[in-house]
Order: structure tokens, then C-alpha cells, then sequence
């Protein structure tokens, strides 16, 4: 038998390190090669990092909340000398540690919680000692034990099947996840089961507010803190600016309406993304970057639309990719299913990374209108207000009419004032044409 230091394998271009959210091994655990050690957090998804050994864990290098640097020692494993080993799990590690830390280049940021900053690298806490006592060694390598609980949810683990994004939610609403029946694989609890829990149809209250004269500390981790980071940073360095515009929305209504089917659900929102592409080829400013270091302005040829999502873990923004190329239901169909896939924790870095422009869709909280925050390096984000019945002059009369008010956040130092009023005037021009949204690529 020998040691085998495994180390945090380079899980994404632009990432250096990750968060341990749950250990599915303890020390002590027998581990056959694949099985699953840990889930992570990384600046990208909730990614489970799989065992590259069959052995014995010997040491686990970080306790939960932890942030671990890739090519930092991960588990500590005892293998006999004649143990099959899966090297492809261990090549981003082995990568990571060849590559000398001075050299590193500096790359993109990572668009998740309106991504990630290049500055705050090896500014975050570092891992702690677990300091976890040894379990008992489990019976058999054949047959390894069951993931421990943590001591804060003892009735969420065990037994249960759920995701740990699953198991999250449950623990943030005092629910023991025992009590509600799953209607996935195996009886695999579901968001959507917990969902129905929690508003009440499961029977069970969510968790009580904080009683009066008591206060609650919320640890600011994981996507929660990146936001906090790429929030501040944003508002601090770039000029903002908000201009809207009030639409009549009839006709974009209409066209979600024609298009939608039991196939695809077209909200008014594809239809706005697209929309909005054109007007980026007229005004290319808005589908643009600031490279700081070489003081340029990157006009883009790519339209890549993010879509700014509400997760229980945070803002997050997946990403259509080339949604020039796309028509409107295309376009709802790939939302709807990176969304989902986000909400899941299962999205793959490639829906999550290289957005040009974003939109965000306030209308869904019933807002009218908002002044979202510029998701940098981008210089532009959109957001849909409620689409609400309002009266509206029609030939010098009043009618009811569908509204929506857009408002457009800017970087006042790539795009002057007067550029994004007339990319807006483009804008209401088309959303407000019946001809013209009709020969927009369904």
C-alpha cells in the first residue's frame, strides 16, 4: 500500500479555485475508482468530483465552506501498488501543478453572479484542517459506507436521494427531507417535489422568521459571495447610466402568442433577445468590452445574450450562444433548458461562461422597470419590465394597450448618451412593428 496525494483538478478554463459544499466520503472510507468524493462550487456550476483511485481515504484536505486552490492537495488516498487508476481525472490536477503560478496568464472573467473577478485570485479564506474525527473503516471495499451526515442536517442524508442543491434548500427551510415523497428515479426527490413542500402543499411550514430581538449570521459563500465581489466591483469602476423607454407591446405579445405551442413555450422574452440582437449589429457599441490593460473598446462579432436567472444559490447568468444565428423558438427552447439546467446545478461551464450583452427579466417579480447593474466586462444590460394593460394614445385616441417599459444600463465611458437613446428609439421601433417582428427568424 502506498499514499496518493490527490489534488483539485483543473475543473474550467478560468478557474483557480473551488468551494467544498459536501463530502461524500469520510476518512477512513473505502472508495472504488469513480465513485463520487465531493461536490463543489466552483465560479461556474456545482460540479461532483469523482475518485481517480481505489483505496482507503486517509485524509480529506478541507472541511465544507472551504476554498480549495486547483492543483492543492484534495484527498489523501491509501492504494495498493496493482490499484486501477483513471488518469484522465488526474491530468487537469497534474496540468495545473506544471504550470508555474508567475506565468499564469490572465483570462476572462467567469459570468456567473455576474461572474468573477480577476483580482480577487488568492485573495479568498484557504483551507482549513477538517479537523473531523475518523470514522470506523467501512466493511469492504466492495461495498463502501454510506456519506456522512453533517451534524446540521441529520434527517436530510442518510437514505434520501436529492442533489446537494436539493438537500441546500431543505436545510435553509427546516425540512426533513425524509418526509417528502420524490417522484424522480429511484424515488430521487426532485427541486419541484421540495418546491411543493415548501409553499405548503407538502404540509410542512418553510423555517420560521428570526424571532423578534434575536439576529441570524448568514455566512456570505460560494456564488453569494462572487456577487458580492463582482457587484461591488462593477458599481465602483464603471459609469452607469440607465435610460427607458416604454413600449407598446401588442405586437410582440402577439407574436409569443403565434408562436407558441405544446412544443415551446415562447415567452415575450426570446422574442425581445432577438430583437435586441439587431439593433446591436446597428449599434455594435452595445455588444462590446473594455480591455483595460490595452485601454481598447473589443466590438464583438459574436452575440452571445445572457440571461440573468434567479437560483436559490444566487444571480446567475447562462448564456445563449450565437443567438444571431437563431430563430425566436430556438432561442426560447435553449432558455428554457439552460435555465433549468442552472436551477439544477447541473449547467456545464460552456452555458455559463461569454456573454456579450445580458438581459434581465424584472417582469417576472411584477417590477416595472429596474436599473440592473452592468455585468462587466460587457458595457450594456437590458431589462424587461411587466408587460401590464395601460391606457395608450392610438391615432389621438386612448385604448388599452399592453405596455412595457425597457431600461438600458450603460458604461458611460464606451457609449454616449445619445447613442444608446437612439439604439433604444431602434429598438421600441422594431418591437412595435407587426411587419418587422414578422420577418424576425422564428
Amino acid at each position: 500500500m502506498a499514499e496518493r496525494v490527490f489534488n483539485l483538478p483543473d475543473l474550467g478554463e478560468g478557474l483557480e479555485d473551488a468551494e467544498v459544499v459536501t463530502w461524500k466520503v469520510a476518512e477512513g472510507d473505502a472508495v472504488e475508482l469513480n465513485q463520487p468524493l465531493v461536490d463543489v462550487n466552483t465560479a461556474k456550476a456545482l460540479v461532483e468530483i469523482p475518485s481517480p483511485f481505489e483505496g482507503t481515504v486517509v485524509t480529506l484536505h478541507g472541511g465544507e465552506g472551504d476554498v480549495i486552490a486547483v492543483g492543492a492537495p484534495l484527498v489523501t488516498f491509501d492504494v495498493a501498488e496493482d490499484a486501477p487508476v483513471d488518469e484522465s481525472i488526474l491530468e487537469g490536477a497534474a496540468a495545473q501543478e506544471e504550470e508555474p503560478e508567475a506565468e499564469k496568464p490572465k483570462r476572462e472573467a467567469v459570468l456567473v453572479g455576474y461572474g468573477v473577478d480577476q483580482e480577487r485570485r488568492g485573495r479568498r479564506r484557504r483551507l482549513r484542517p477538517p479537523g473531523q474525527p475518523t470514522p470506523p473503516q467501512a466493511p469492504a471495499p466492495t461495498a463502501p459506507a454510506p456519506t456522512p451526515a453533517p451534524a446540521q442536517e441529520p434527517a436530510a442524508t442518510g437514505k434520501v436521494r436529492a442533489s446537494p442543491v436539493v438537500r441546500r434548500l431543505a436545510r435553509d427551510h427546516g425540512i426533513d427531507l425524509s418526509t417528502v415523497p420524490g417522484s424522480g428515479p429511484g424515488g430521487r426527490i426532485r427541486r419541484e417535489d421540495l418546491q411543493r413542500t415548501i409553499e405548503g402543499d407538502g404540509g410542512i411550514a418553510p423555517a420560521p422568521a428570526v424571532a423578534p430581538g434575536d439576529e441570524e449570521r448568514v455566512p456570505v459563500r460560494g456564488i453569494r459571495r462572487l456577487i458580492f465581489q463582482k457587484m461591488a466591483k462593477a458599481w465602483a469602476e464603471v459609469p452607469h447610466v440607465t435610460t427607458y423607454r416604454s413600449i407598446d407591446a401588442t405586437w410582440v405579445d402577439a407574436l409569443r402568442r403565434e408562436l407558441t405551442d405544446d412544443a415551446v413555450k415562447v415567452s415575450p422574452l426570446p422574442v425581445v433577445v432577438r430583437a435586441l440582437v439587431e439593433v446591436c449589429r446597428q449599434h455594435p457599441k452595445l455588444n462590446s468590452s473594455y480591455d483595460p490593460e490595452t485601454e481598447e473598446i473589443v466590438l464583438k462579432g459574436s452575440y452571445h445574450v445572457g440571461i440573468a436567472t434567479d437560483t436559490e444559490q444566487g444571480l446567475i447568468v447562462p448564456v445563449v450562444r450565437d443567438a444571431d444565428r437563431k430563430g425566436i423558438r430556438q432561442i426560447a427552447r435553449e432558455t428554457a433548458e439552460i435555465v433549468q439546467a442552472v436551477r439544477a446545478g447541473a449547467a456545464s461551464p460552456d452555458q455559463l461562461t461569454g456573454s456579450t450583452i445580458t438581459i434581465t427579466n424584472v417582469g417576472t417579480f411584477g417590477s416595472e422597470y429596474g436599473t440592473p447593474i452592468i455585468n462587466i466586462p460587457e458595457v450594456a444590460i437590458l431589462a424587461l419590465g411587466a408587460i401590464r394593460e395601460r391606457p395608450w394614445v392610438v391615432d389621438g385616441g386612448l385604448e388599452p394597450r399592453p405596455v412595457c417599459t425597457l431600461s438600458l444600463s450603460f458604461d458611460h465611458r464606451i457609449i454616449d448618451g445619445a447613442e444608446a437613446g437612439r439604439a433604444m428609439t431602434d429598438l421600441a421601433a422594431l418591437l412595435e412593428s407587426p411587419f418587422r417582428l414578422g420577418a424576425l427568424p422564428r
